[in-house]
């Protein structure tokens, strides 16, 4: 096992003396997701490096993904992290098919793949995916994490134009309670603001 000095020494030629060849390669990693045995493992440390660079070939990998490929969570939870970690002013370049196939799996399948799709699909302010989130939050039965990332995006792109919509899930029977828990602590937080 290295000594503390032989440690040091790897990581500084990892990530000073390196770090642009490390960049290249965690690049052609997300490249060969399905070659990854631990996609959660990598996720993580894609997180934990907080570099945006690392968004776009997120993005077009996840834009080839399918339903069921066991990186594609991983890879959109990566994203979302990622994203939230930017300023709304940075641009990112986001493939065309990409809101379209995040839409497929929000209003389609129902668990994880719903919610970490739903959870990236926030960041896009398009019509698009407006009416993605729409038509999602008028389903039922879905883990109630989905609809409020739905909720998110929709606050998130267009203000308080949705925020009667969030008041009446909040007193909504139908709706999961959590759900209606959460949309009336955004309605009393967007009040407080107020005040």
């Amino acid at each position: 096992m290295p000594d503390i000095n032989e440690k040091l020494t790897i990581l500084y030629d990892v990530l000073v003396d390196n770090s642009e060849t490390f960049e290249r390669e965690i690049i052609e990693l997300i490249s060969q997701a399905a070659l990854i045995s631990s996609p959660t493992k990598f996720a993580s440390l894609l997180v934990s490096l907080k570099n945006p660079r690392l968004i776009e070939p997120l993005l077009l990998q996840i834009s080839k993904g399918e339903k069921g490929d066991v990186w594609l969570c991983d890879f959109l939870y990566a994203a979302s992290r990622l994203l939230d970690e930017v300023s709304e002013e940075d641009e990112v370049a986001t493939p065309k098919i990409l809101v379209a196939k995040l839409g497929d799996w929000v209003v389609n399948s129902t668990g994880e793949l719903a919610w970490m799709a739903a959870g990236l699909l926030k960041f896009s302010p398009g019509k698009s995916a407006k009416e993605i989130q729409l038509q999602k939050l008028e389903q039922r039965g879905d883990f109630f994490l989905t609809y409020v990332e739905c909720v998110l995006g929709l606050l998130r792109n267009h203000k308080g134009k949705y925020l009667p919509m969030v008041q009446q899930m909040a007193t909504d029977e139908t709706r999961d309670i959590k759900l209606r828990e959460y949309c009336q602590k955004v309605i009393n937080e967007r009040n407080d603001g107020e005040d």
